[in-house]
């Protein structure tokens, strides 16, 4: 048996599963030679440990932008054939998968307003409810940017003088940035993930893939880096713990928190920039029209947008979610 397959064996016995306990090389090395012996260097086992960790069957995952290695969590299959964390294979567990990818939306739209970008959720049922698996067309929210006056002590306004500019060089009044969210995603995952974010996207001015759990394996940041440069895509992560998200007040309640509140919700979040997305040179006007047509959240969309302009101020719908 050769030293790869020795370690498929052996690392799993000795890694964490948690990142944040990560085992530093040289402890790593220690640990192996206590099963393995003392027929390897330093440089032989440290080499096979960096090889692996790019393999994503492999049990052996190096944590991004620090030191040390943890055991790569495996992932189950879902009902649609991809890989999906075990948490939607059990019927009794979607309660909880809903309520943390509900919480996940408050906790994104309240992050937008505090950087005074508007929120506007697409991806919704009849019901009011956005689809776990999202669409391949619309994204799960669109943001939008405003010009805004601040100099205005009253409610938010548009800077006029910067909307008239926009009108009179033929820019759009506003910019809007497709912004698809899951939950966590992974080496098994991650490609259909980004493409599917990415056909979501493709209409508005700029695309985003925002990701609620920390992204601690290097060679799935190192992926996804890779896709988000090719694609102009950007990417990041609120860092939050799914089991965090659990112990947070409900969707609902986020979205009423004031501000001193939810700067404890805040306080949680350690927030990753993987890629910053590239703006394209227009909104593609012919499919949001289309689209307007097919999905009556858009045309909710379009009816906001529209009322905003003629209320020349930036309304919040948020809410619609419970």
């Amino acid at each position: 048996m050769n030293l790869r397959e020795q370690l498929r064996l052996t690392l799993p016995e000795i890694l964490p599963d948690d990142p944040a306990e990560a085992i530093k090389g040289t402890e790593l090395i220690r640990l192996v030679r206590l099963r393995l012996g003392e027929g390897y260097s330093d440089a032989t086992l440290r080499y096979h440990f960096s090889i692996l960790s790019y393999d994503p069957t492999s049990p052996i995952a190096k944590v991004d932008q620090g030191q040390g290695y943890y055991q790569r969590q495996k992932k189950s299959a879902g009902p649609n054939g991809a890989s999906r964390t075990s948490l939607f294979d059990e019927e009794g567990e979607s309660d909880q998968c809903w309520s943390r990818f509900l919480r996940m939306v408050a906790i994104y739209e309240r992050l937008s307003l505090q950087r005074s970008r508007y929120p506007f959720l697409l991806n919704r049922n009849s019901s009011g409810a956005p689809s776990m698996e999202g669409e391949w067309d619309i994204p799960d929210l669109v943001v939008a940017d405003w010009d805004l006056d601040t100099g205005s002590d009253d409610a938010p306004r548009f800077d006029e003088a910067m909307l008239n500019l926009r009108r009179h060089l033929g820019g759009p009044e506003v910019g809007l940035t497709g912004v698809q969210l899951k939950l966590n995603v992974s080496l098994d995952t991650f490609s259909a993930d980004f493409f599917q974010a990415l056909s979501a996207t493709r209409w508005t001015l700029q695309s985003e893939i925002v990701i609620a759990e920390g992204l601690n394996d290097e060679a799935l940041v190192d992926a996804l880096r890779s896709l988000g440069h090719q694609f102009g895509v950007g990417i990041s992560s609120l860092g939050i713990q799914l089991t965090q998200l659990d112990e947070l007040p409900s969707a609902k309640e986020l979205r009423a928190m004031s501000a001193a509140e939810f700067e404890a919700v805040h306080n949680l979040l350690r927030i990753q920039k993987i890629t910053l997305p590239t703006p394209r040179h227009g909104i593609d006007w012919p499919a949001l029209n289309a689209l307007r047509k097919k999905h009556d959240s858009v045309a909710d969309l379009v009816r906001w947008l529209s009322e905003c302009l003629a209320k020349r101020q930036p309304e919040w719908v948020g809410g619609t979610v419970r």
